[in-house]
């Protein structure tokens, strides 16, 4: 799918600590509130028009829609302040007012776009033009304004994993982290207020003060967690104790 608009730089939870993704025909997943209805999409050539709830609170949303292979979603709106993530790529293909806007483009595992509001009038549609189909988890804010006006949060260290910045704009720092098998994080801590997506699963463990902390945990592809803060006194660590290659993607809401 192509990004509309970004800029390029690169219940409390741990991080990895996954309340999981539901599947799309998962009776777990949340239910459609009144309060976050004005920012979920609606796709409605699809069957499952409306997807799913996968994370919700006071400041963002998280909904979980599968474009199936050769299927376009029907023109629709977008009320922005999202990010869009994709679990599972695929090749995109848009409209914009019945013209062809991008074709064929390549939207790789873990690949993230910004989102400005985009009208219903504007005639707006994306097709999935490839022969698999397209997992997308979208991350919209719920507030026009900043959580912490007048802070700048920094982007998220960990002393041993080195993170890829993906985007940042006045809203959010996106961050991608690959996790080897064997692989920590070292101790670190957590500003509050992000959101994590599982791109590609495994085993986490975690460490308080360099003793094991709860039970080991399995993520699957589209997992999600919310981060409140987490200090340094917790002597907080995470390593993947399995033996696949963890991808996570890291939203720090400014």
């Amino acid at each position: 799918m192509r990004q509309i608009s970004w800029t390029v730089v690169v219940t409390s939870l741990s991080i990895f600590v996954a309340m999981q993704g539901c599947s799309q025909d998962d009776a777990a997943c949340l239910p459609v509130t009144d309060e976050d209805r004005p920012f979920l999409l609606n796709y409605p050539n699809l069957e499952d028009s409306d997807g799913k709830v996968v994370l919700t609170n006071e400041h963002v949303v998280l909904q979980r829609l599968v474009v199936p292979a050769g299927e376009w979603e029907g023109v629709h709106s977008h009320p922005g302040n999202q990010v869009y993530v994709h679990i599972h790529g695929g090749v995109w293909s848009g409209r914009l007012g019945g013209e062809t806007e991008y074709s064929d483009e390549f939207s790789p595992d873990g690949d993230v776009g910004w989102m400005d509001a985009i009208p219903l009038s504007a005639g707006h549609d994306s097709g999935n033009t490839g022969d698999t189909d397209i997992d997308l988890i979208y991350v919209t804010l719920k507030k026009d304004a900043p959580l912490t006006p007048g802070a700048e949060p920094s982007p998220q260290e960990f002393p041993d994993l080195e993170l890829e910045f993906v985007l940042e704009n006045d809203r959010m720092i996106v961050q991608r982290a690959l996790l080897e098998p064997g692989q920590w994080t070292g101790v670190h801590q957590h500003p509050g207020n992000q959101v994590f997506l599982v791109i590609e699963g495994g085993i986490r463990s975690e460490r308080r003060g360099g003793e094991p902390f709860a039970a080991e945990t399995s993520l699957d592809p589209g997992s999600v967690g919310w981060i409140d803060t987490l200090d340094s006194a917790d002597a907080h660590d995470v390593g993947n104790t399995g033996e696949t290659t963890m991808e996570i993607v890291l939203v720090t809401i400014k």
